[in-house]
C-alpha cells in the first residue's frame, strides 16, 4: 500500500513538473510576440493620448471656471440662510418664551389648585 502511495506521489509529481515546463516554453515562445504587439501599440496609445490632452485640459478649466463661479454665490446662499436663520429665531424667541411663561403659569395654578382641599 504503501509503495503504490509512493508510486502515485512519484507520479503526480512528475506530473505537475512536466505542466510547469510546458508553461515555462509557452511563455518564452510567446513572449517575443508580445512584445511587437506592445511596440506596435505603444504609438498608438501614446497617440491617444497627446490627442486627449487638449480636451483634458479644456474640461480641467472649464471645471475651474465653474468651481470659481460656483463659491460666490454658495457663500451668498450660506450667509442668506444664516440671516434668515438669526431673523427667523429673533422673532420667535418671544413667542417661545412666553408660551413658556404661560404654560409655566398653566402648571403653577393646576398644581395649586391640586394642593387645595
Amino acid at each position: 500500500m504503501d509503495r503504490l502511495v509512493s508510486e502515485a506521489r512519484v507520479a503526480a509529481e512528475k506530473a505537475i513538473g512536466a505542466s510547469v515546463a510546458a508553461l515555462d516554453r509557452a511563455s518564452k515562445e510567446l513572449q517575443p510576440a508580445i512584445e511587437r504587439i506592445v511596440n506596435a501599440l505603444q504609438p498608438a496609445a501614446d497617440e491617444i493620448g497627446k490627442a486627449l490632452k487638449p480636451l483634458m485640459d479644456t474640461t480641467a478649466r472649464a471645471a475651474n471656471e465653474i468651481a470659481d463661479a460656483v463659491e460666490p454665490v454658495a457663500q451668498e446662499t450660506a450667509r442668506a440662510a444664516r440671516s434668515v436663520g438669526d431673523k427667523t429665531i429673533a422673532v420667535v424667541r418671544p413667542a417661545v418664551v412666553k408660551a413658556a411663561e404661560r404654560t409655566g403659569l398653566a402648571f403653577q395654578r393646576i398644581r395649586e389648585k391640586v394642593r387645595r382641599p
